[in-house]
């Protein structure tokens, strides 16, 4: 197809007509026959639009020229071969380029110099230089060539490059923003002020990912009347930053962009293939100190060059910035509270056009899912959209399980490695526990369920600074149900329930075991999930007289571990069987301890009764207050036999009979070493079967404080 008679527009054609000067040049320089002029050149409008962004000289502009021919005009290939000794390629030597604008020695500087690394057709994205030249060739024959952006930009194909996204007309009101107003009307301040001097402004805007910076970004920007070019540079080559900068210098001009830098912190990582820090294991280990990498070069002088605001997105506060040639300004953007995310569950839903069911509290549920305002919106999002399916006259109404199904989709975390999830299954009336324990579970879902009011509203958290967290201590024999508790508890707060994994939390690496301890924290925190160290006492023990290099480490941690419990704002649950090895300062930081001692002989009655199934067999002869009476068994002993029993009247193939579930109970208590409670020798293998003649009635006993559950979970 003739690219005159392109279907894309006029742009090509215009281009084309732009060209015969250049033509007819080369014509001359091949010694043929010149063509007809075009009878109408017209005007490029893309070329124009460059010209017009880039503030182009004759000389630019006709070097460009010359670089677009070079790709498009066919003749060109017999000018490379005759004046280069080379094939078809589509890259022009500068003599090249000298010859066919008929260049004196004296514009031979000004031509070079736009080639250079500083140039202006070089650092601005438009052309590229041939690095790959054997050695230093002299100038004059350094070969370069346009862009293929800018070729399919004066083609008329205005594409961004992959990783960018322009917003010609930001949406985002920054009103809405969850950053103080005062910060906000500061920050919009010194950017007005800077582009109207023509200063050089670094906005650093640090927080986690999704809380809004760039959406406080864009409403900047669509304040001062500017569009914004998000540019993602995770997964950027070190080796071609300074091209990749270029390629942000092209698009902010064409689109008269305010650029946001978002991942650039990945350029500074140490990276991974560092050694790993000294073992605690050696003499006298020093804490290995591992610091950020300085900016690199290419990106230092892009900051300090780049004539115009600049947005710079990152997790966290960087100081390298700071040491540029104009100081960055530095702005926290927080993660909401649950108040400001009820807040934004109000909005996200009467944006989509749709209202929360009757009974849904919008701060219950901000103070429920700790969800950043990005992840609101994609679960409100799913949400309306299944409603929308669901809905039958056009009113879409969030019933519970839209919301708390599309929010727990949204807690996506990485918890799962260095922490394991405990299947809630259990429910209040599987418990067969004290009351007064029963009675301080109520009391810590109480604490969670109206921490707002007594915190927020009567203003209990500024008065006496009380920490944001709970956390609940579990001490007591094994198999006495501290770990059921813990899933029950998760289950009526609607949280996930991650028991942390020591094997993946230690390490033999100094600060390694705290850099797990912190992420384990941070993602809770995300995740809105309950935490649960089983066996305590191995991380929170006592801190001791520092005799040597690892006391010193093990104290560090046990210290780190005060901190970050006092910082959390979740739930921890902590169980142990040796209360006693567990820190004071640990003790007197949690909120709720509880003792959880053996079941007596009622409280075993009722455990047997609980843990058979509705759908077990029992022969009427299963005495369950005999067997309680007879086995000081826990709670988890209990269950094996329970499930022993039933496999012995399996393999038998009857029903469970007291028979199957006496020897079940004598071989556990046995295995246990747990104590008989009467006189009477448990059933053993070799016996003969129980006489079948009633037992004896055991004494007459106080019955036992159990749990007061009279309903059945929904």
């Amino acid at each position: 197809m003739d690219p005159v008679a392109s279907p894309r527009g006029a742009a090509p054609a215009a281009l084309f007509a732009l060209l015969h000067p250049i033509r007819a040049r080369v014509r001359a320089l091949l010694e043929e026959e010149p063509e007809a002029p075009p009878g109408h050149a017209g005007d490029c409008e893309p070329l124009g639009a460059l010209g017009r962004a880039f503030h182009f000289t004759p000389l630019e502009r006709s070097v460009l020229l010359c670089l677009l021919g070079a790709e498009i005009e066919p003749l060109f290939r017999k000018l490379v071969r005759l004046e280069q000794r080379e094939g078809g390629r589509p890259w022009l030597e500068l003599g090249t380029i000298a010859d066919l604008l008929e260049l004196g020695r004296a514009q031979l500087p000004t031509l070079f110099e736009l080639f250079l690394p500083g140039g202006k057709l070089r650092a601005c994205g438009l052309a590229l230089v041939d690095e790959l030249a054997d050695g230093e060739p002299p100038m004059i024959h350094v070969r370069v060539k346009v862009t293929r952006r800018v070729l399919r930009f004066c083609l008329g194909v205005d594409e961004p490059p992959a990783g960018m996204s322009l917003r010609a007309e930001p949406a985002a009101r920054l009103a809405d923003s969850l950053v103080a107003p005062a910060v906000r009307d500061e920050l919009l301040s010194r950017v007005r002020l800077s582009l109207l001097r023509g200063e050089r402004l670094r906005v650093a805007l640090h927080g986690v990912d999704g809380v809004g910076k760039k959406f406080l970004a864009e409403g900047v920007a669509g304040e001062v009347g500017r569009p914004i070019l998000f540019i993602d540079m995770r997964g950027w080559d070190r080796r071609a930053l300074a091209l990749h900068l270029a390629d942000v210098t092209r698009e902010a001009a064409l689109g008269g962009a305010i650029p946001y830098l978002d991942g650039w912190e990945a350029l500074i990582d140490d990276g991974s293939g560092e050694a790993p820090p000294p073992s605690i294991d050696t003499d006298d280990p020093q804490p290995s100190a591992t610091p950020k990498r300085p900016l690199p070069v290419p990106f230092a002088r892009f900051l300090d060059e780049h004539a115009d605001v600049v947005f710079l997105g990152a997790r966290e506060r960087h100081g390298q910035l700071d040491r540029l040639g104009s100081p960055a300004v530095h702005v926290a953007v927080p993660f909401p509270g649950p108040h400001q995310r009820g807040l934004l569950w109000q909005r996200a839903v009467a944006d989509h056009g749709a209202r929360l069911a009757d009974g849904i509290d919008a701060d219950e549920l901000g103070r429920k899912f700790a969800l950043d305002p990005a992840r609101i919106l994609a679960a409100t999002r799913a949400a309306t959209a299944l409603a929308t399916l669901q809905g039958a006259d056009g009113d879409v109404v969030l019933d519970r399980d839209d919301i708390v199904n599309a929010s727990r989709q949204q807690l996506q975390h990485e918890l799962a490695s260095l922490a394991v999830r405990v299947t809630k299954a259990h429910k209040w009336e599987d418990l067969v526990i004290p009351v007064e324990v029963y009675e301080s579970l109520q009391e810590l879902l109480a604490y969670v369920r109206h921490a707002k009011q007594v915190y927020e509203e009567q203003g209990f958290a500024a008065r006496h600074s009380i920490a944001p967290g709970l956390s609940a201590l579990f001490a007591g024999p094994p198999g006495t149900g501290k770990t059921m508790c813990a899933s029950i508890v998760a289950r009526e707060l609607e949280m996930e329930l991650f028991r942390v994994d020591l094997s993946r939390i230690v390490s033999k690496w100094i600060g390694e075991t705290e850099k797990n301890l912190s992420k384990v924290f941070d993602e809770a925190q995300r995740s809105h999930a309950v935490i649960l160290f089983d066996e305590a006492d191995s991380l929170f023990a006592k801190r001791t007289e520092v005799k040597s290099s690892i006391d010193r480490y093990a104290n560090l941690e046990v210290s780190y571990l005060l901190q970050r419990m006092e910082q959390f704002s979740g739930v921890t649950v902590l169980t142990t069987n040796f209360e006693d090895t567990i820190d004071p300062a640990f003790k007197r930081r949690i909120t709720f301890k509880m003792r959880f001692e053996r079941p007596d002989a009622g409280a075993r009655a009722a455990l047997w009764r609980k843990m058979y199934p509705a759908q077990a067999t029992l022969a009427d002869d299963v005495d369950f207050d005999e067997v309680g009476r007879r086995y000081e068994l826990s709670g988890g002993s209990i269950r094996n036999a329970v499930v022993r029993s039933a496999f012995l009247a399996a393999a038998a193939g009857t029903a469970i009979t007291q028979q199957h579930v006496l020897l079940a109970a004598a071989r556990e208590a046995r295995e246990m070493g747990a104590l008989v409670a009467d006189a009477g020798r448990p059933i053993d293998d070799d016996d003969d079967p129980p006489p079948t003649e009633p037992s004896k009635p055991a004494p007459s006993t106080p019955p036992p404080r159990l749990v007061p559950v009279t309903h059945r979970r929904r």
